[in-house]
């Protein structure tokens, strides 16, 4: 019995990787053939597999691979070391363009059958990319017992004002896959919003699929303004008329108690502020409060 030589599969295989053509690497696959690596979640093919690579192309459109070499160690089975590198020009797991170079160092492990490859293992460090592109790595359960575990942000003026009213919106995703794009459209919403100086900061909180955002105002009718008009209101009816979202609701709350703010001295004592000034009662110092 003739048995294909296993190396042609893979060196296509890597072609169309570096021709960046989707259809030419799904096409060296067998019927039920598939990929995985430390990103996927387990083995993709087909339409996933294609947008993976999509993904990774529009982030880094001059995305090379350097093969180390392909060695054949068994019957069907072959090894092979590579490095990829690129330039982020493009979006990369809600991350805008950032210009910086990457590279990484890998490792795949190809079976390859009668019909073209039937698995691709890809190993590599699945912390390395995004520490390259200045992002955190956390290591963190997503939940223990009832306590939830995500990811947060914020933004802050450069100067502290006491709102008139605070915005919770909590968001739902319809899916694990929904909560990329609308953390996607979240973000979009935030930074068109920034040029209003009515808004004094925000904080945004994901945990799993749920999505809150806390919102802080000069004034109600500036909130109302703003959510009526431009960007916002067309990304939430988006958001809503493409499945992205299970439930969603929001809340308008305003002080009812406002206790006074510290500051600490740099003499060592914490002061107690008149609103937002105030001085140091140990040593007098003039004190204003944190933004």
């Amino acid at each position: 019995m003739t048995h294909l030589d296993p190396l042609g599969p893979c060196r296509n295989y890597f072609d169309a990787w570096r021709a960046h053509d989707a259809e030419a690497v799904l096409a060296c696959f067998a019927a039920g053939g598939d990929y995985e690596d430390p990103t996927t979640g387990g083995p993709i093919a087909g339409e996933a597999l294609r947008g993976y690579m999509q993904a990774l192309w529009q982030a880094f459109p001059d995305l090379a691979f350097s093969v180390d070499g392909l060695h054949r160690v068994g019957e069907d089975r072959v090894h092979c070391g590579w490095t990829m590198t690129g330039n982020q020009a493009g979006p990369f797991h809600g991350m805008p363009p950032s210009g910086r170079t990457v590279r990484l160092p890998g490792f795949d492990v190809f079976e390859v059958g009668p019909g073209g490859i039937a698995h691709v293992a890809g190993y590599f460090d699945s912390a390395a990319l995004p520490r390259q592109l200045g992002l955190n790595v956390l290591m963190q359960p997503a939940s223990i017992g009832p306590i939830g575990f995500g990811v947060s942000s914020a933004v802050r003026r450069d100067r502290a004002e006491l709102p008139a009213i605070f915005a919770v919106t909590e968001l739902v995703a319809s899916s694990d896959e929904a909560v990329g794009p609308l953390r996607e459209q979240s973000r979009e919403i935030l930074v068109g919003l920034l040029g209003n100086p009515s808004l004094l900061g925000f904080t945004t909180a994901v945990v799993g699929r749920r999505m809150c955002t806390f919102t802080a105002w000069r004034s109600h009718e500036a909130m109302e303004e703003a959510m009526r008009n431009g960007s916002h209101a067309l990304a939430m009816r988006d958001m809503y008329t493409k499945g992205l979202v299970a439930g969603a609701h929001t809340a308008v709350y305003g002080p009812v108690r406002q206790l006074p703010m510290f500051r600490l001295c740099e003499c060592g004592t914490m002061a107690q502020l008149d609103g937002l000034e105030g001085q140091c009662g140990r040593c007098g110092a003039p004190l204003a409060a944190l933004p």
